[in-house]
């Protein structure tokens, strides 16, 4: 042993010296899922949550949906209208998970992130997209 710190005690404390880094992760698309969309869509994606009997209109079967992740990011996002879908009857997720961190030093970042990751999990819950490019 060299008495130097092994490199992955001196990663965890980089990331805590740059404050937010830390204290800010988005939850996996999986996550964030079942939080917000399972309700109404189901955890299987079909529309058949147990809020779903309520709504008009039936919320969508997703299983079903071909969309790619960035047209996925705007319809969950819901602040510009997405002119192929009519109007939306689900929330407009991009503010409220805006609001969330809005205390935070970076909001719309990590809300934009918080879109994308449930927008790829949504676009893997039909077995007939893509999946979506892996990451560098």
């Amino acid at each position: 042993m060299t008495g130097r710190p092994p490199l992955r005690l001196l990663a965890v404390l980089l990331v805590l010296a740059l404050g937010g880094c830390a204290r800010e992760t988005v939850p996996t698309g999986e996550a964030l899922y079942r939080r917000h969309c399972a309700s109404c869509h189901g955890i299987s994606g079909r529309g058949d949550g147990p809020a779903a009997g309520s709504l008009t209109p039936r919320p969508t079967d997703l299983t079903t949906l071909r969309m790619s992740v960035q047209e996925l990011m705007q319809v969950i996002d819901g602040r510009a209208a997405v002119q192929a879908h009519g109007s939306s009857a689900m929330p407009v997720w991009g503010e409220v998970f805006e609001q969330v961190h809005l205390d935070g030093d970076h909001a719309k970042r990590i809300a934009l992130l918080t879109v994308e990751a449930l927008a790829e999990y949504t676009a893997r819950l039909n077995p007939n997209n893509a999946p979506p490019p892996a990451r560098e």
